[in-house]
């Protein structure tokens, strides 16, 4: 608007009036108020010049949208507005004033110092309710503040014309397209960057430290303050993976599956074991897990037993699950040498078991092996056969399925058994194999993909990454992120390929 109107009075008014209709445009919503409210206290600074109107202004929109909404006052989203705000009033001109010393261009300043100052005096409310902090954030809101302002003006006048002259504005939205992909570039790239994890007590005391050497005026030590603080958090988030409380752990074992479910006193439920004993051993040994339980394996395919030895290493086994179809016949007789044959049962459809304060229901595979098309590739008679548990733990639901294929999969989501779950052990890896609509069945609010880095097969597909994203649903991989432990309510805690990926979700 600055290319169209040189008068700040004129751009400010016209900004105004936009504003008006835009509130008209997409409801009154309490979101929507808060942030139309907001907006005019930063031009009512803007149109008098002088910041320090800013500051009376923002205290009567509180006082404004308390008295019409007072549940305003304990919402999150207000706090976060207020503050983003007041952090815009007083201290992003300062800072925009020290980097036009260096910087000399005034677009590239404010897109710097407006969302670092919002984020700094957002941050004490962020980390109090989510106990977390994403290092990516004020990088990433800088790489996107350039295109906020484009795609909101075009898609608010495509919004307008859409009715009278739709041709016009789906041109508008096409042209708008590049700067949405760009935001959602950055956005899945910061995905994957450090979120730090704070608990209670150390972010306050975190918060002392600070306050102390700021008062000192040491600004040295307050920087050497923090640095240490992010290291020591680094260093203390790797060592205590997977946290105390973990419920589900999905081991890193490379291209298979190693799934363990947590029953406490080092008491676990372990479905199937990978294709390498050394870290599926190893993960076992992390989680200080001494006696399985239950070892469920699922089928006979390498990347599922393969790590047998390793998993039975030093512990002690109960009673092992397997499938009734017992190819590769390899693996099978291995399995019967190193277990004894008392132990073992092969399960079927409709079988409920308890242990401990675990329910498991089996929802496959039927007692007659059945016939279904082959997939591509080998083993699809093999997959089918995998067994389907449903594990109802006391914080958590899971759901297993070895490597079953849609035929499979499209007969357990009738099933009377199958319920929502808040974990899924994604079926072949996240292979294009898969029945999506059982994920409307299960609907679970996290989905654990267990896989090998830069594998040959293509896992996971990108098909199926976009179907679990279209639902809204967390999705967690191995070949990025290491191990994962779950715990309720769905905290996520991943070991990481890289230090920088330690982080909660």
């Amino acid at each position: 608007m600055q290319f169209l109107f040189k008068d700040i009075r004129s751009r400010l008014i016209i900004t105004g009036l936009v504003l008006i209709f835009f509130i008209f445009l997409v409801r009154l919503t309490p979101s929507v108020l808060r942030a139309a409210v907001m907006t005019t206290v930063l031009l009512i600074a803007k149109f008098r010049g002088d910041n320090s109107l800013g500051i009376p202004a923002l205290g009567a929109a509180i006082g404004l949208l308390v008295l019409l909404d007072p549940f305003q006052a304990i919402d999150p989203g207000f706090a976060l507005s207020v503050l983003a705000t007041a952090g815009i009033l007083l201290l992003a001109p300062r800072l925009n004033e020290l980097l036009l010393r260096r910087i000399k261009w005034q677009s590239l300043a404010e897109s710097i110092s407006i969302p670092v100052c919002a984020t700094i005096f957002c941050t004490p409310v962020i980390v109090a309710l989510s106990g977390q902090f994403s290092l990516i954030t004020v990088p990433a809101n800088i790489l996107v503040s350039p295109v906020i302002a484009p795609i909101t003006v075009l898609g608010f006048i495509a919004a307008l014309l859409s009715t009278l002259l739709p041709v016009l504005s789906s041109f508008l939205l096409a042209i708008a397209y590049p700067f949405a992909a760009w935001i959602v570039g950055v956005c899945n790239a910061g995905a994957s960057f450090a979120v730090l994890q704070f608990s209670s007590v150390r972010f306050f005391m975190a918060i002392l430290l600070i306050l102390a050497v700021i008062i000192w005026r040491r600004y040295w030590s307050v920087l050497i303050l923090i640095s240490v603080l992010i290291l020591g958090q680094l260093t203390y988030s790797r060592m205590t993976w997977p946290g105390g409380d973990w419920q589900v752990t999905n081991c890193d074992v490379g291209q298979g599956d190693g799934l363990v479910l947590n029953l406490s006193n080092h008491r676990a439920i372990v479905v199937d074991v990978g294709p390498d004993p050394v870290l599926m051993d190893r993960c076992l040994t992390r989680l200080k897990i001494d006696e399985i339980s239950l070892l469920v394996l699922t089928h006979f395919h390498a990347d599922h037993v393969g790590g047998l030895t390793g998993a039975i290493n030093k512990r002690r086994v109960n009673q092992v699950w397997i499938s009734n179809n017992h190819q590769p016949a390899s693996a099978y007789e291995k399995l019967i040498k190193l277990i004894d044959s008392t132990q073992i049962r092969e399960v079927s459809v409709g079988e409920i078991f308890q242990i401990g304060s675990s329910k498991i229901s089996v929802l496959w595979p039927e007692k007659v092996s059945q016939s279904f098309a082959l997939l591509p590739g080998d083993g699809s008679m093999i997959n089918n056969s995998s067994i389907a548990v449903l594990i109802e733990m006391s914080a958590l639901k899971v759901f297993a399925a070895g490597d079953l294929e849609p035929p499979v999969q499209e007969i357990i989501s009738t099933s009377k058994l199958m319920q929502q779950v808040d974990v899924y052990k994604v079926c072949h890896h996240g292979s294009m194999y898969q029945f999506f609509p059982m994920l409307d069945r299960l609907k679970p609010s996290v989905a654990l993909i267990s896989v090998g880095k830069e594998n040959s097969y293509g896992h996971p597909a990108s098909q199926t990454i976009g179907e679990f994203m279209r639902r809204g649903i967390k999705i967690m991989r191995t070949d990025k992120s290491g191990g994962i432990a779950v715990a309720s309510p769905n905290k996520i805690r991943v070991t990481g390929k890289d230090w920088w990926q330690i982080r909660w979700g």
